[in-house]
């Protein structure tokens, strides 16, 4: 009798954790601006790219200063110039960053991010003005992230991130992902 008693405390109290601790994961809306530039070799003039992100973000609290903050995006990147037309490439990007609260509204955040190509615009845009040589785009984007944000209220948020590429975005030619990114979250 005291075994099924302590089970049921047992599994009363499981559930009443998670529920406590699923009051604290918050599920937000994110939007803002990019200026996208390919870097590389500097024998390449790459120019920045306006685009936009669209998404939503999730906050886990670790401790009370400390955060996980998983993102799904929709990207606009790419490059201007140096292309016949300027270069889009649509990504959907999957950042990872951990957030460090330093002061009551600021805190700066650093992570991994993962991208996978949605399409881009390569076929049929010449590279470096030679008409026929077609380039090919890698389909996934490897990167690291860095910046900070500032708390306005307790459920609005503005962020600055740079995210760095590892990979090449077209293929075999020195172009890797740079994007900084001004943002505003809405957590519900």
């Amino acid at each position: 009798m005291k075994n099924r008693r302590y089970y049921f405390l047992i599994f009363v109290l499981s559930f009443t954790t998670i529920g406590v601790a699923q009051d604290f994961v918050r599920f937000g809306a994110k939007a803002g601006f990019n200026a996208a530039k390919l870097g590389g070799d500097a024998i390449y003039s790459y120019d920045i790219k306006p685009g936009f992100h669209l998404g939503a973000a999730l906050e886990i609290p670790v401790s009370k200063a400390l955060y996980v903050q998983p993102e799904a995006l929709i990207s606009l990147q790419g490059s201007g110039g140096y292309f016949q037309d300027d270069l889009n490439l649509w990504y959907l990007n999957l950042p990872v960053m951990v957030k460090l609260n330093v002061f009551d509204e600021i805190y700066i955040e650093a992570g991994p991010q993962l991208g996978f190509m949605l399409s881009d615009n390569l076929e049929g845009n010449s590279f470096a003005g030679t008409p026929g040589i077609d380039q090919e785009s890698n389909g996934m984007d490897i990167g690291l992230g860095v910046g900070a944000g500032y708390r306005l209220d307790d459920n609005f948020y503005f962020q600055l991130r740079f995210n760095a590429g590892i990979v090449n975005a077209v293929k075999d030619i020195s172009s890797k992902n740079r994007v900084f990114q001004i943002s505003a979250i809405y957590f519900l």
